[in-house]
């Protein structure tokens, strides 16, 4: 995904997610008069903040046999916001997915942090790659999905199969001796369900749904 960006509009913000660059959230110029409607063009009248950069690569994913994720015996954070990307296996094995976490955005007024975000991929075999959504879930802190087919190679990241009940059929099973004795009921059942199932059939009178002497 070098050297490419996603876009994503939502009502006011539009978001670029620039991949080993940064992920930017931007007001977009009115479309038309040779601006285009997608991707979004950034109005420069309007203030944009940046909500992550990339920086080294802090770990590969680590992926714990519980089905959770781990750090890999990494050491402890130092140094400048947004100099390191962390890179986590995380889900469930059946719904697992890729994480990175971007700090070193545009300092929050509220917080007087950074913004940060993390940006989640999973495998979605149909689609090319786009960004699912992305919203707030702390203040200055994003969550964006980021769905991609490039994930889908690893059988650790498909989605889960669809299991569906299989259905039963259970049969009488017959000595070979008393087949035909077998067939003759069943044509004496299947005789009294055509005349309501109350009727004296074949010579033998039927009492409470009961064949005597059958």
């Amino acid at each position: 995904m070098s050297g490419s960006c996603l876009y994503f509009i939502s009502g006011w913000w539009s978001y670029s997610f620039c991949y080993n660059t940064h992920v930017k959230q931007f007001h977009q110029l009115p479309p038309g008069q040779g601006t285009p409607i997608f991707p979004p063009v950034e109005d420069p009248a309007t203030p944009s903040y940046l909500l992550g950069k990339f920086g080294e690569v802090r770990n590969k994913f680590a992926i714990d046999g519980t089905g959770g994720d781990k750090e890999a015996g990494l050491p402890p954070e130092h140094g400048e916001e947004g100099k390191t990307t962390e890179i986590q296996a995380k889900g469930t094995p059946s719904s697992r997915y890729l994480s990175q976490k971007l700090s070193g955005g545009t300092t929050c007024d509220l917080t007087g942090s950074p913004r940060r975000v993390e940006i989640q991929f999973h495998c979605h075999p149909q689609s090319a790659d786009r960004i699912g959504w992305i919203k707030e879930i702390s203040t200055c802190s994003y969550l964006m999905v980021v769905y991609t087919p490039r994930l889908c190679n690893d059988v650790a990241f498909l989605p889960p199969r669809e299991e569906r009940a299989e259905g039963i059929t259970c049969r009488e099973v017959v000595p070979e001796g008393k087949i035909a004795e077998w067939e003759a009921r069943k044509a004496r059942e299947a005789e009294r369900k055509l005349v309501g199932g109350n009727e004296n059939v074949g010579g033998r009178p039927v009492v409470g749904g009961i064949e005597v002497g059958g």
